[in-house]
């Protein structure tokens, strides 16, 4: 949502709106410090609930990738209405975070969930290639507020997504969720384990397909110059359609 308000400030450059609207953008960034990043160190430690209808639980780039873009967001509006003390804050936690996500949860291919605390509940991916690792990177990649991680490592982590999780051909894969695709069709999965260590209790919709983040995952793949790994996900999706 703070990216959001960001990207429609920068479409109709309406300053009023923007300073009418500020309120609410601060409390929306605070509110993560009372409920998931208690310690304001740029992760979530508490649970997350998500659009997989379950709630992870530590630091992951799924959820934190919104929230280092929603702080880059909220750095470059305050610092435009003149708030510096909130963008020096934004920006602190922001390079905290980084610096913490990088360390802990990139695995030399992709980034993982935080392990320690995936192991405590059911429905998470623990060392799983989630082809949403990088959501809040290819939105903030949208509205123009560039890398909030290592570029290399971003584009690793897609490369990886490619490599992992695009299957040309779901005739051997074990679905037994909703069936989105099938036989001959290529798709991209949302969630594998190329290492090994998938739950016993995976997130419910890990072995679905879903077109939306087909999309997502393929237009942030162009950005990156990932054109044919990006348009071969496109083509997949429109030949199962």
């Amino acid at each position: 949502g703070v990216m959001k308000v960001y990207r429609e400030w920068k479409i109709s450059g309406d300053d009023a709106w923007l300073e009418s609207i500020w309120p609410e953008v601060r409390k929306s960034l605070e509110f993560a410090w009372k409920e998931w990043d208690r310690d304001m160190d740029g992760c979530f430690e508490s649970l997350q609930h998500n659009t997989y209808d379950i709630e992870l639980a530590g630091s992951n780039t799924f959820t934190g990738s919104w929230y280092l873009g929603a702080l880059a967001a909220g750095e470059k509006i305050a610092e435009h209405l003149g708030f510096r003390g909130d963008a020096e804050l934004y920006r602190s936690i922001r390079a905290k975070g980084r610096r913490k996500m990088e360390r802990e949860l990139f695995n030399g291919e992709y980034f993982m969930q935080d392990e320690r605390k995936a192991r405590r509940f059911d429905y998470q991916y623990g060392r799983g290639c989630l082809a949403d690792q990088m959501i809040g990177q290819w939105f903030a990649r949208v509205v123009g507020l560039g890398y909030l991680y290592d570029p290399l490592k971003v584009k690793k982590a897609l490369r990886s997504v490619y490599k992992y999780n695009f299957k040309s051909d779901f005739r051997k894969h074990d679905n037994c969720q909703r069936i989105y695709a099938v036989n001959h069709e290529s798709v991209l999965l949302l969630c594998t384990w190329p290492g090994g260590g998938r739950p016993g209790f995976p997130f419910p919709y890990s072995e679905e397909v879903w077109c939306g983040i087909e999309y997502q995952v393929a237009s942030h793949m162009i950005y990156e110059g990932m054109v044919k790994e990006g348009l071969e996900i496109v083509k997949a999706v429109r030949d199962r359609y």
